[in-house]
């Protein structure tokens, strides 16, 4: 099977990420690879070029102009006509609104067309934006896919006529467990939040919530692992709140999981959420874990069972979860013991591969290839 996969870029996020774990389980002998990077070459790329399946990389070029879009949309269509892929399967917005350009214009045949939305857009964006996402993206894809079930679920009673998938992250657990530290309730704990640093991860909600919780007799420090545009304004936010010496910003950790293990509860303040990977992997080790209530997030956690959803944007809320969590070592233990459990049920790697791969074949069956 040859399959072309468009996506934004190669860097360390969560749909890159999951490209990768995905090509990790396509051998070769059973799947001819090609992958076009809409934008950049991305930290990943030789990650990427090296896997067995991928044939070749190809990053498309274009000027800086008004028209650049419609540049890479005609680039796009000569690379589909000269791999002559079975499937054109594109990740992230802006590639899947690229290929849905090209697929207007024409220039891919009967081909079909595979998009993955792994946010979502309806919380994320505003009417203009999303008039074109429904016209370019959902009007052009055979099979629209997202890694949440609730956002499955809002699509198909917006679009009921479409077909829409959900298939879960594939996830791989450490074989250690979080397991509740043995430490007098006076003693220092941490919280940890990973993630980029972007507007909608809500940062400044938890840092906020900081801000009160300092009032409270708790002792505490917080890690903000991660990297991003809005790092100067949270640590003047830190500032300003006279949180300097309890909040650290290291960067970009590669070992996420040393790091959740050895903290006290896992925090995550989006304003909007698909399935994200980093709640995922908290939960998955058995992390006491907050998180706002938007999104794929209400198909993970069931508040005071496994975790905590708190409203997104509510630094009050946020403090009073995170409070309770530190105060309260049996209960913080059982909802780690839960959400491991949770995780285990919900997420299989191999499962989700054959979810996908079904999903392909039965588009070469109807094309009789």
């Amino acid at each position: 099977m040859r399959i072309l996969y468009v996506i934004d870029s190669m860097t360390k996020d969560g749909a890159e990420s999951q490209l990768l774990k995905t090509l990790t389980h396509f051998t070769p002998e059973r799947y001819d690879v090609h992958v076009v990077l809409s934008r950049a070459e991305g930290e990943r790329f030789d990650e990427l070029a090296a896997l067995p399946c991928v044939r070749d990389v190809t990053i498309l070029a274009g000027k800086d102009s008004r028209w650049k879009l419609l540049e890479r949309a005609f680039s796009l269509g000569g690379i589909v006509k000269a791999v002559e892929p079975d499937i054109v399967h594109s990740w992230l917005w802006y590639s899947n609104f690229l290929c849905g350009i090209s697929c207007k214009f024409g220039l891919w045949g009967d081909i079909p067309f595979i998009a993955s939305q792994r946010g979502d857009y309806h919380a994320r964006y505003g009417k203009f934006r999303l008039w074109w996402t429904e016209k370019v993206i959902y009007n052009t894809t055979d099979c629209l896919l997202t890694n949440s079930e609730q956002i499955q679920r809002n699509l198909l009673q917006l679009y009921p006529n479409r077909y829409i998938i959900s298939i879960p992250n594939i996830l791989e657990l450490p074989t250690q467990e979080w397991s509740q530290k043995q430490k007098d309730n006076t003693e220092e704990k941490s919280i940890v939040c990973v993630g980029r640093f972007a507007p909608e991860k809500g940062h400044r909600y938890l840092i906020e919530a900081l801000g009160l919780l300092n009032r409270k007799e708790v002792k505490w420090r917080c890690t903000f692992l991660g990297d991003g545009e809005l790092e100067p304004e949270l640590r003047a936010l830190t500032a300003e709140h006279n949180l300097t010496d309890k909040i650290m910003f290291p960067g970009f950790c590669e070992d996420v999981y040393s790091e959740l293990l050895k903290s006290d509860v896992f925090v995550l303040p989006s304003l909007h959420e698909g399935s994200p990977n980093a709640l995922i992997e908290a939960m998955g080790i058995g992390m006491p874990c907050i998180a706002s209530d938007v999104g794929g997030i209400r198909d993970l956690i069931e508040t005071d069972k496994n975790g905590i959803r708190v409203p997104d944007q509510d630094s009050s809320a946020l403090a009073s979860a995170l409070e309770r969590i530190l105060t309260e070592p049996e209960f913080a233990s059982e909802l780690g013991k839960n959400a491991r459990t949770t995780i285990e049920q919900k997420f299989n790697p191999a499962e989700s591969i054959q979810r996908l791969e079904k999903i392909y074949h039965s588009f070469l069956e109807k094309n009789g290839t």
